[in-house]
């Protein structure tokens, strides 16, 4: 097969990580893929095929100058599958999709809950028009893809398929030496600034409940918009000596495989590829109930999954985390590791997009 992946823009965020992983497992299978980012970025990502940058501004909602140069490379390309990733690559797939000449199966790939991010009826109907266009969708969650379908009605073939982890390449950055000077003893934090991840929140019950963990410090790793008032907030609490802030790490396993917890206290997510991360390197992780998360983390068995907004359960288990009886704890952390080497293996969640795309093309 000929496949094009279509990525927001050149970034270390989640799902454009895993589409380069899945392009790589694709190519290695024999297809020919060509990547395609259309956003500018920061380009500090690797593919080892072709890899083009479009390089077209933010904020431009007609974008007919980017679409055409994206239809001039499908057109040269003529792929059998477009996969659009997430974000803004849904409305470019679709829009080629109607001009281009190369006739191809248009795939979306749900990699978050989408109708917490709607806010109005008009807007409601532009996405449900931009999915209708599509041949198919690939949820990274069941709870994702449910909310899909009965939010936008949507009636064509859609699958849950997982993002995958690569562990022999987890186990080799996991040993690399870790340049920075780390705290002893942290809880980290990885993901963007943005309000829906919402670290203003972890900063503030830190602070709050910092005499129950006098001799623990935070870690926040990553970047977004909200960085400057975590700075102010830290500052303001006096938190400078136990607060550390970190930008994105083009290899951040020697300090996730330091963290004494990973904590994400997200309003809305899809499935994290860090909580996979983190449960296959053996790090307790405490995270909300929310999306596809308690597909996977489940209190007592493979983390610790508080309901959504409960503060006193969310400090409760950070403590917990500390106290429990080492073999306990050891138990949840070897069930958690197992969970994600059956189901979430890079090669096995590969061969699952292959057979969906192949299903697509079995029915023209």
């Amino acid at each position: 097969m000929k496949i094009l992946q279509l990525l927001t823009r050149p970034q270390r965020r989640g799902a454009e990580i895993f589409s380069l992983q899945l392009s790589e497992q694709l190519k290695n299978k024999g297809h020919e893929v060509l990547v395609i980012s259309i956003l500018s970025g920061t380009k500090d990502l690797n593919y080892s095929g072709e890899f083009n940058h479009l390089e077209r501004p933010d904020g431009i909602q007609l974008d007919w100058i980017g679409v055409w140069k994206l239809k001039s490379i499908i057109d040269s390309f003529q792929p059998d599958i477009v996969q659009a990733n997430a974000s803004e690559t849904l409305r470019y797939g679709v829009f080629v999709k109607k001009i281009a000449k190369t006739k191809f199966q248009l795939v979306y790939r749900n990699a978050n809950m989408m109708s917490p991010f709607v806010k109005s009826f008009w807007q409601k109907q532009y996405y449900r028009f931009l999915l209708n266009q599509t041949h198919g969708v690939v949820s990274v969650a069941e709870t994702t893809r449910i909310d899909l379908i009965h939010f936008y009605s949507y009636r064509k073939k859609t699958q849950t398929i997982p993002i995958g982890i690569d562990f022999p390449k987890i186990d080799h950055l996991s040993n690399q030496p870790c340049d920075l000077v780390l705290p002893r003893n942290f809880l980290l934090f990885m993901g963007g600034f943005v309000p829906e991840k919402d670290p203003e929140w972890l900063l503030t019950i830190f602070y709050k409940n910092q005499n129950l963990w006098p001799n623990l410090n935070l870690v926040f790793m990553g970047k977004g918009y909200l960085e400057n008032s975590l700075k102010s907030k830290i500052k303001d609490f006096g938190l400078e000596d136990r607060v550390y802030i970190l930008p994105n790490q083009s290899n951040p396993f020697p300090i996730l495989s330091q963290a004494a917890a990973l904590v994400l206290p997200s309003k809305i997510e899809g499935l994290p590829a860090v909580i996979l991360e983190s449960m296959h390197c053996k790090i307790p992780v405490i995270s909300y109930s929310v999306g596809g998360i308690p597909e996977v983390l489940k209190t007592g068995e493979t983390g610790w999954c508080i309901p959504p907004n409960d503060s006193h359960a969310f400090i409760k288990a950070i403590q917990e985390v500390f106290s429990m009886e080492k073999e306990v704890k050891q138990k949840i952390l070897d069930q958690a590791h197992q969970l994600v080497c059956t189901q979430y293996s890079l090669p096995q969640v590969s061969l699952q997009f292959e057979q969906f795309y192949k299903s697509l093309l079995n029915q023209t």
